[in-house]
């Protein structure tokens, strides 16, 4: 019998996606990470308990046991913690703690243990950690209480897509807890008694300068999925006066893939519209037209002269005027003319290329080829948007707006061809 493979659609992809992301999340103990930066949380426990390869600490163990006799509070937290490192869910991810009991046939030194940071915040005192084991049934203790491993009664499961359901089955989402005050070892108390649990991940994300904040959320894992059901069928679940959210990791992966589909979709409707507005304004770029052979460069103009008296000068040829601007730094101007090789006229008629403003000889020459088209295709660019302000004036007046006036702005672009169209006055 020959099996056909269907494909996964687009959004069974998605959530597939965000499942295996909650599963990885579980199985490796991290925070999930809310940031468009790809960058590798760590979680809370994670992050205080890295160990110091290859530490030798015998003798300063020795010299910090404590003297009082350990809590029965104590006793649990130390047990918790130890089970916690050989569990299936760290045992999957720690590489650390792997490479360590492949050295003695599983066997860790209690120093080794002891480089872990969470665990030795709680003693470090070798006695307090050999009692606090004695009614594990996951951790076997040596003849000589010096070392501890995990019990070869308890095999390693396979981590494969089995047993990644068969996790995810099991793992439901809480959110509401303060996003300030809360701590892994506050969330451990908390979930005391909705025990057996077998992993509580916080999620975190990463601020713009690199710090971890909690999202006020987590990940815990049951024991089993009956356990997980009957913290799901309780009626309420308070921490402190606030309701907590709970949902399945499934349905909660589901609603994640869900979100970042409807992002993309209104990131492409953004693009889009963007394309829109582009295309509409080189439409009414390409809609401008203006004629050739207009455009007159003046070079040499008097340090007092301005567009009123260049207007004036050039008024006894009696060709109509568009724009003019005036670049005082570099003594230039440009002139352009309305009718059709207008600047060729006014060219035509002066002698050597030169005119006098103010007692003072201007040489005047005609923009043509690359340069009249850069200077055409600016004005015609700058006329568009001159008329897009219009309208958007209009719009505003005709909803009893602010009228603005008709101000023309001043020039962005001095010492280089202008791209002011405004009529002269």
């Amino acid at each position: 019998m020959v099996l056909k493979v269907l494909p996964f659609s687009k959004e069974q992809r998605s959530v597939y996606s965000v499942r295996c992301k909650v599963f990885n999340i579980m199985a490796n103990g991290q925070e999930e990470n809310n940031t468009e930066k790809k960058e590798e949380p760590v979680t809370e426990e994670v992050k205080e308990d890295k160990p110091v390869e290859n530490a030798e600490n015998d003798a300063k163990t020795e010299e910090k046991k404590e003297s009082a006799e350990p809590t029965l509070e104590l006793l649990e937290q130390v047990k918790d913690q130890i089970e916690f490192y050989f569990g299936d869910v760290n045992m999957h991810r720690d590489k650390f703690l792997n490479e360590q009991v492949k050295l003695d046939e599983g066997w860790i030194p209690l120093s080794v243990m002891l480089n872990f940071n969470m665990l030795a915040s709680m003693t470090t005192d070798c006695e307090v950690i050999v009692k606090s084991l004695e009614s594990s049934e996951l951790i076997e203790i040596s003849e000589d209480k010096k070392k501890i491993r995990r019990s070869p009664k308890f095999p390693l499961p396979v981590y494969d897509e089995e047993y990644r359901k068969a996790q995810e089955a099991k793992t439901v989402y809480v959110k509401g807890f303060p996003q300030n005050d809360t701590n892994i070892l506050k969330l451990k108390a908390f979930f005391k008694q909705y025990e057996p649990y077998e992993n509580i991940v916080m999620r975190k994300y990463l601020d713009k300068e690199k710090v971890l904040h909690f999202k006020g959320s987590i990940f815990v894992q049951f024991k089993t999925l009956e356990n997980a059901k009957a913290f799901m069928a309780r009626e309420s679940v308070k921490y402190e006066d606030t309701e907590l959210i709970r949902k399945w990791s499934a349905e909660h992966a589901v609603e994640q893939a869900n979100e970042r589909e409807e992002r993309k979709q209104r990131i492409q409707e953004a693009k889009n519209k963007k394309g829109d507005n582009t295309k509409n304004e080189n439409k009414e770029i390409e809609s401008v037209d203006l004629p050739k052979g207009t455009v007159l460069h003046m070079k040499g103009m008097p340090a007092d002269c301005t567009r009123q008296i260049i207007k004036s000068s050039l008024g006894e040829f009696e060709v109509p005027i568009a724009y003019i601007n005036v670049d005082t730094d570099n003594k230039e101007a440009w002139v352009r003319f309305q009718e059709e090789n207008g600047a060729k006229t006014v060219l035509e008629k002066l002698t050597d290329n030169k005119i006098k403003i103010n007692e003072t000889e201007i040489t005047c020459r005609l923009l043509e080829n690359e340069e009249e088209e850069k200077f055409l295709d600016e004005a015609k660019k700058d006329i568009s948007n001159m008329r897009q302000r219009n309208k958007r004036n209009d719009s505003r007046k005709n909803r009893g707006g602010h009228k603005g006036g008709r101000k023309r702005p001043a020039s962005s672009n001095a010492g280089k061809p202008p791209a002011k169209v405004a009529a002269v006055e």
